[in-house]
């Protein structure tokens, strides 16, 4: 029994450490955003350089995800993710020093780099480290992690910038993720040790060399199964980005609503996709079809969301609509995860996982403009309709996808 629970303190402590390093790179995303008017002002960029910023930033990290995951099963994650972590902290303090525009998209350039290891790394340690049965849970506290980083970015960069102004804000919280870093750093391998670490060398010698991929290997990364995994992620990124970045405009342009007002409805998702995700965290470590549940929660989210022009809710019962589509959507995240955990080969986590969800970073490139081109051709309803569609092609793609691999062993 003590044994027991001496295991789980420790997949505790991991989870908790990866959350918070999850955390800090959704945070270090939306340094910039909130405070472009500030930067713009000061140093007389126009608009689409500043956009140019990020893209930049994402550019980098889904460029050097796949590499990045190499690192991870050549040298293990802990490093690696240590060195990312430190490498975009250290470039968003270098953001309150830039003298001039060409060195701000060195650092946002340097930057995305750093953010390329997080999901490698992060998902390599959980997978390996981490009891089975805890592993929903493990995914979802990983995911609401990036949410709450999300949540906090433009939150604490407004209210810093609005007191000691836009640099400082950015060095000091630059130099916070530095702190945290050698925190990690120096407290040594005993913060990255999970139920599962004095097990890892027992497995690894009886894992067979046809089932245990190579560490440079890039096979694994053509097999069709991780493909479309990859189109998944792509798909599923279109959709969501498409329908979080729009409904605010879709909302003013066909309903007449006010921003904050078409704001406010769009919370109702941001709320309503943590409390999903906890939920699905807990599903996932009891039911063993997690192919069956993605399918079922992201093809409701999804219908809800295309039923949005359909149905024309207001008020409370709009925001009750995108509640639901929010709980139904982070159900099937952690789900998801165990779906891509249990199709990838052994030694093989930091490719695959780097690979796969780079289709994020992808969709989240080019969805922008289409949905863009969609309300400048006065049609701002297929905001809702386009996303209903691409979230269940991406669930039909999951849980296809996953059917196969069953089959196929």
């Amino acid at each position: 029994m003590t044994g027991l629970v001496d295991g789980v303190k420790k997949d505790v402590k991991l989870i908790g450490v990866i959350s918070v390093v999850h955390l800090l790179s959704h945070f270090y995303q939306l340094t910039l955003a909130p405070v472009f008017p500030l930067i713009k002002a000061e140093m007389g960029l126009t608009n689409v350089e500043l956009g140019f910023l990020v893209t930049t930033f994402f550019l980098a990290s889904a460029i050097f995800q796949t590499p990045a995951g190499f690192l991870v099963d050549r040298f293990g994650a802990r490093p690696i993710l240590l060195g990312g972590l430190g490498m975009l902290s250290l470039s968003v303090t270098g953001y309150s020093i830039a003298p001039n525009y060409e060195i701000f998209l060195v650092l946002t350039f340097i930057a995305g780099i750093g953010n390329s290891v997080f999901h490698p790394a992060d998902y390599s340690l959980m997978n390996r480290l981490v009891s089975p049965h805890l592993m929903g849970r493990a995914f979802s506290f990983h995911t609401n992690g990036g949410h709450l980083g999300f949540a906090l970015g433009p939150a604490v960069m407004a209210l810093l910038a609005a007191s000691i102004g836009w640099r400082d804000a950015a060095a000091f919280v630059g130099l916070f993720g530095v702190g945290i870093t050698l925190i990690l750093m120096f407290g040594g391998k005993s913060l990255f040790e999970g139920s599962q670490s004095e097990r890892v060398g027992e497995i690894d010698e009886r894992e067979s060399n046809h089932e245990k991929a190579s560490p440079t290997s890039i096979l694994v990364l053509l097999r069709p199964s991780i493909i479309l995994f990859f189109l998944f992620f792509t798909i599923l990124s279109m959709g969501l980005i498409g329908m979080q970045n729009f409904t605010p405009t879709a909302l003013v342009a066909a309903r007449g609503l006010d921003l904050v007002s078409a704001s406010g409805v769009l919370t109702g998702f941001l709320v309503g996709a943590p409390v999903g995700i906890f939920m699905g965290g807990y599903a996932a470590d009891k039911i063993h079809h997690q192919d069956l549940v993605a399918l079922i929660c992201i093809t409701i989210a999804g219908s809800i969301i295309f039923l949005v022009p359909v149905m024309a809710f207001s008020g409370y019962f709009l925001i009750t609509q995108f509640i639901l589509a929010g709980i139904f959507f982070g159900l099937a995240l952690p789900n998801r995860d165990m779906v891509v955990r249990a199709s990838t080969p052994k030694g093989a986590s930091g490719r695959v996982f780097g690979f796969v969800y780079g289709g994020l970073d992808t969709g989240a490139a080019i969805t922008p403009a289409i949905y863009g081109w969609l309300v400048d051709l006065g049609r701002p309803d297929w905001v809702f309709f386009s996303s209903g569609i691409l979230l269940t092609i991406a669930a039909l793609i999951i849980f296809g996808t996953a059917r196969a691999v069953r089959l196929s062993r």
